[in-house]
């Protein structure tokens, strides 16, 4: 079966959170099993026929792969920041969940509850691939990298990003 599908998928565990949107092709092969019971009772007045049907359809999946354009996106946990250098932080986003048969173009934004006005550098990518690409920041502040990922912890820097190929 060949088609266009929008899949959401949550990927939580105790260091990251990432949530993914794709457009996927799919080859699969469907089976269908169909049930049906009849029950017929009858009373002096009335006969009553009940038919109850039961369709059960299975998918199985032999490929996935990402049709062009090729779309993902998906928010990288403030969780996944680690200590860089002295005044830096990086992050490595994986995006194998989006099944990129190529390294896209990544694209990134920043979020928070506060203060990553203060953050620069992020919109670079590095290491980009068909699984995961990197970032690094650094902040206006001349905060420490300590300060930066106890920042990051209390403002919720997440990542936004979104990948494409076409």
């Amino acid at each position: 079966m060949k088609g266009t599908t929008a899949t959401t998928t949550t990927t939580t565990s105790s260091t990251t959170t990432i949530s993914t949107i794709s457009t996927t092709v799919t080859t699969a092969t469907t089976t269908t099993v169909t049930t049906t019971t009849t029950t017929t009772s009858t009373t002096t007045a009335t006969t009553a026929t009940t038919t109850t049907t039961t369709t059960t359809t299975t998918t199985t999946s032999n490929q996935t792969s990402c049709p062009f354009p090729c779309t993902c996106a998906g928010i990288a946990s403030y969780t996944l920041w680690q200590a860089y250098s002295t005044y830096s932080m990086y992050m490595i986003i994986d995006t194998t969940n989006c099944n990129f048969n190529q390294a896209p173009l990544y694209f990134t934004s920043m979020a928070g509850l506060g203060s990553q006005y203060g953050l620069t550098s992020y919109g670079a990518i590095y290491s980009a691939s068909s699984t995961s690409f990197t970032i690094y920041s650094q902040n206006l502040f001349n905060w420490t990298a300590s300060t930066l990922l106890n920042m990051a912890a209390t403002n919720a820097w997440n990542v936004n990003w979104f990948g494409l190929y076409y």
